[in-house]
C-alpha cells in the first residue's frame, strides 16, 4: 500500500518512524509492505530523523492530488483547510486516516458519507485518546452491547495539572507552567485547559457508543482554570479526587453529555489515573463495565494508533463507515447528581437558603468556609441554589461506581 503523510511534525514523523522501524513486523501481519511514497508540507520537521530517501515532498494540495497513492495520513491539524483536503482525498478514492479531532467532531458525518460513496475508509483511532484503543473497541468489540455510559479522562494536559494540584498543592498557574516546561501543554493551552479538546473527544466517542449524530457545539463544557487548590484539598479530606471528565449517558432516547471538573470517590479507578495518562470507562448491558487506559498523547503513542488504522485498511480494504441515522436529543433533565458546594455565605445564611429550597445535604466539616455535599439535585434545583446563594465553587460528584 502506498501512503502519503500530510504533515511531518511531531506525530507525522512518529508515523514514519513506526512504519520504517516495524516494516518487517507489519508485512508479517498484513502480508504486504506499507510504503510511504509522499509527504506533504512546507516544512518537514522530521523529529525522529527518519530516512526520507525515495519519498517525494509535496508542497501544494493540487500537486498532491495529481500523485498516485492509496491512503493519506492527515496529521496537519486545523479545521477548514483540512476539511477541504479530506473531501478532495475521499472524492479521489483515497483512504484517509486522521488524527484531527477538532475537524472531525464538526464534519465526521458528512465525510463518512463521502467516503462511503467512494468506497474508501475514514479511520480516526488517534483522535480520542492517543494510544488508547477506544475507537476500535466502540466500533467493533463492544457493538453487541447496548451502551449506556461513557466516562473518561480524555486530556493529558489537564490531568497532569490536576495531579500536581492534588499531590503537591500547586495552584493552577504553577501547574500549567510545569506542564508547559515538560511539553504537555501547547504554547496556547486554551483547547486543553478550557475543556474544548475533551469536548471534541467525548463527542466522537459518544457518537459511536450510542449511534447518534451529535452537534459538538451543544455539548456543555467547563474547563479547569477556575479550580482552586482549596476545593481540591477539601475534597481530599472527605474522600474525593478531582478530575476533568468527559461524561455521557444515554437512556435509549435522550443523551446527557458534558465536560466538567468532577469529584470522584478516591477508590474509583479513574481517581488513580495520574499525570498525562488517559482512561475511559464504558458501560454496556452485556459486559457491564470496561476500562481502557494508556497514554493520551505523544509522538509514537499517537503514531501507534494511526499505523494500526493504516494496517487494518491495507489488510481488509473498504468496510462501510458507520453513519448514525438519528440525531441525539441532548438534555440534562433525566439524571440527578450530587454536588460539592462551597459557599461565600455565612453558614447561617446558607443553611436558611438550603432550608427554603428544601434541599438535603451533608456538611463537610473542617477549618474552611461552609461546604456541603448535596443529595442528588435536578438541574432546576441546582439553578435555584446558584440564583439564591453566594456560591464560591460548585462541582458535580459522580455516582459511586467503581
Amino acid at each position: 500500500m502506498k501512503v502519503a503523510i500530510l504533515g511531518l511534525g511531531t506525530v507525522g514523523s512518529g508515523v514514519l518512524k513506526v512504519i520504517q522501524e516495524n516494516q518487517t513486523h507489519i508485512q508479517e501481519q498484513i502480508g504486504e509492505p506499507i510504503e510511504v511514497t509522499h509527504v506533504f508540507g512546507e516544512t518537514l520537521l522530521n523529529l525522529h530523523n527518519c530516512d526520507l530517501s525515495g519519498i517525494k515532498q509535496i508542497k501544494t494540495i493540487d500537486e498532491l492530488l495529481e500523485e498516485d497513492f492509496d491512503l493519506a495520513v492527515e496529521v496537519l491539524g486545523g479545521i477548514e483547510f483540512t476539511y477541504d483536503v479530506h473531501k478532495k482525498l475521499l472524492n479521489k478514492g483515497v483512504h484517509v486516516v486522521s488524527a484531527n479531532k477538532d475537524m472531525l467532531a464538526l464534519h465526521i458525518d458528512e465525510l463518512a458519507e463521502i467516503a462511503n460513496q467512494n468506497k474508501v475508509q475514514l479511520a480516526y483511532e488517534a483522535t480520542s485518546a492517543g494510544g488508547v484503543p477506544i475507537v476500535h473497541n466502540l466500533q467493533y468489540t463492544l457493538r453487541a452491547n447496548k451502551i449506556s455510559r461513557v466516562l473518561g479522562i480524555l486530556n493529558g494536559t489537564t490531568n497532569y495539572i490536576l495531579t500536581k494540584m492534588t499531590q503537591e498543592g500547586m495552584d493552577f498557574n504553577q501547574a500549567l507552567e510545569e506542564a508547559s516546561e515538560k511539553g504537555y501543554a501547547e504554547a496556547d493551552p486554551t483547547n486543553d485547559v478550557d475543556g474544548f479538546d475533551a469536548q471534541r473527544k467525548i463527542t466522537l466517542l459518544s457518537r459511536l457508543a450510542f449511534n447518534r449524530k451529535i452537534s459538538v457545539e451543544k455539548v456543555p463544557v467547563q474547563g479547569i482554570r477556575e479550580v482552586a487548590v482549596e476545593d481540591i484539598e477539601i475534597g481530599l479530606e472527605h474522600g474525593y479526587v478531582m478530575k476533568l471528565l468527559g461524561l455521557s449517558e444515554f437512556d435509549g432516547k435522550e443523551l446527557e453529555i458534558s465536560v466538567e471538573p468532577t469529584f470522584l470517590p478516591q477508590m474509583h479507578q479513574l481517581a488513580a489515573v495520574h499525570d498525562a495518562m488517559n482512561a475511559v470507562f464504558v458501560n454496556g448491558n452485556a459486559v457491564e463495565e470496561t476500562m481502557f487506559y494508556g497514554p493520551g498523547a505523544g509522538s509514537l503513542e499517537t503514531a501507534s494508533a494511526i499505523v494500526s488504522d493504516v494496517m487494518e485498511i491495507a489488510e481488509f480494504g473498504f468496510v462501510p463507515n458507520r453513519i448514525p441515522k438519528e440525531a441525539a436529543t441532548i438534555t440534562d433533565e433525566f439524571t440527578r447528581h450530587p454536588y460539592y458546594v462551597r459557599f461565600n455565605e455565612e453558614k447561617e445564611n446558607a443553611q436558611k437558603i438550603l432550608a427554603d429550597l428544601k434541599l438535603e445535604y451533608d456538611v463537610f466539616e473542617g477549618n474552611h468556609a461552609f461546604t456541603i455535599q448535596t443529595n442528588p439535585l435536578a438541574p432546576k434545583e441546582k439553578e435555584a441554589l446558584l440564583e439564591k446563594a453566594d456560591v464560591a465553587a460548585i462541582y458535580r460528584i459522580t455516582r459511586e461506581d467503581k
